[in-house]
């Protein structure tokens, strides 16, 4: 293959892995096209993967920590189908999906380690995702007709309360009276799960910004930082402030243009609010300026205890018997009716339900390689994955998904780790590191 023709298959593989999770009607046996398509190339790379996997130590142990995962969830949902708790399709399903992590994540890891310009047509794609969802905001002339086009987008997708989401975007959209109360979702099934993409899509253009120190990834953090506050998603606003915030208390070296992008990202902020509350609606409906419901308190510390106790009473596998046993007992000791019907909103506890609690251990051991490959970066580097690391933690403190679970772009960010090293050291010098510190 010419490198011509390279070239254009790898900027193809770089657009399928920033559209995950937009395409999802689109699907042969439960399976998206966007992801075959990600099995089909891995498949035509095999050769080049095997070879990462016997020559490259960090590779490696990821490929085993994502596949260990799937194995202590393999093992759990097999005893859970035999004692008829769980549906034998769901334990192939779930092992499947457990590898399109190693699937998605060395796709990244092809491309990327040729050439870091694919990391910019992930951000291409990211930005054309943002343009869609800033003209879905009621604040758009065509806001009706961008909910249309995601109308289209999950026309018979199975999903519980997709539908009923949907109307109530296209409701919202119809006036600008209501932009208080509509919530940026762009071309995603829920703003949840824009959030996981903004999250994720906000490291790579902060890792990039430190790269290359070009203004058109400050631009682009403030769209997303904007984009943020729209979304009303407060775990996410709180999660890019500490990395904005965090860097500029610990950084060695500080550069102007993040001053700039602090100051830019602030006023932005402030507008959105002023925009959203002031001028078409009322105050008191915006969630970024409040904590909690109106008149409660929040349910998710309950939320939090009751998943913890689930896990303890059920620690090598849990069915929905027995989290609803569990919630009902916790519900009888709280009195709150919440824990009868949502679930934890916390993605390192859920960790026991789909690895039982011996997936904490193995958690672990994933942080604290992750951790050490980070301190092999140099100081810049090293804090800003660490922040990464950190903030992506208080993200899914608040929320279901976590990694290795459904959430794919964070992947990238990490895998970047490694690539980072690569494209400073190159692979020779990397192995010589790590055989003066015994890696």
């Amino acid at each position: 293959m010419s490198d011509k023709n390279i070239r254009l298959l790898y900027i193809f593989i770089a657009i399928l892995l920033g559209i995950n999770n937009v395409f999802i009607r689109f699907k042969i046996a439960g399976i998206s096209y966007d992801r075959l398509l990600e099995f089909l190339l891995f498949f035509i790379f095999i050769k080049p993967y095997i070879y990462e996997l016997r020559t490259n130590r960090f590779f490696r142990k990821w490929n085993v920590f994502i596949f260990t995962f799937g194995l202590l969830q393999l093992i759990m949902n097999l005893r859970l189908a035999i004692s008829g708790d769980f549906e034998f399709e769901f334990v192939y399903t779930l092992f499947i999906k457990n590898i399109s992590f190693i699937v998605y994540s060395y796709l990244f890891y092809k491309i990327v380690k040729s050439n870091l310009l694919y990391v910019d047509v992930i951000l291409t794609v990211h930005l054309i995702i943002l343009m869609f969802a800033f003209l879905q905001h009621p604040l758009s002339p065509i806001s009706s007709q961008m909910t249309d086009i995601k109308r289209v987008l999950y026309d018979h997708v199975d999903s519980e309360g997709l539908d009923e989401t949907i109307s109530m975007e296209a409701t919202y959209a119809s006036s600008p009276k209501f932009a208080d109360r509509f919530r940026l979702a762009g071309p995603f099934s829920s703003t949840i799960s824009f959030s996981y993409f903004a999250l994720s899509s906000f490291f790579l253009a902060l890792y990039m910004y430190h790269r290359r120190l070009q203004k058109r990834y400050i631009v682009f953090l403030v769209l997303l930082f904007i984009a943020s506050v729209l979304s009303q998603t407060r775990s996410l606003l709180l999660a890019e402030v500490f990395i904005v915030g965090a860097y500029f208390f610990f950084a060695p070296t500080r550069k102007h243009a993040l001053y700039k992008f602090a100051i830019i990202s602030s006023i932005g902020v402030l507008m959105a609010i002023i925009l959203v509350n002031d001028n078409f609606g009322n105050v008191g409906n915006s969630r970024v300026t409040k904590l909690n419901a109106e008149g409660q308190t929040d349910s998710r510390p309950y939320l939090w205890v009751t998943g913890l106790y689930t896990v303890i009473k059920h620690p090598f596998g849990i069915t929905s018997e027995d989290y609803q046993q569990a919630r009902k007992e916790m519900f009888y000791y709280f009195g709150r009716t919440e824990v009868l019907y949502l679930a934890t909103h916390h993605g390192l506890i859920n960790i026991g339900f789909h690895y039982t609690i011996l997936g904490y251990v193995l958690f672990y051991f994933f942080v604290f390689f992750l951790v050490r490959n980070i301190n092999l970066l140099k100081p810049k580097y090293s804090l800003i994955f660490k922040l990464f690391l950190f903030s992506y933690f208080i993200h899914i403190s608040f929320h279901n998904d976590f990694i290795f679970n459904a959430d794919y772009p964070i992947l990238m960010v990490l895998v970047l780790i490694y690539l980072h090293r690569y494209h400073e050291h190159g692979e020779s010098q990397i192995s010589n590191i790590e055989k003066k510190l015994n890696f």
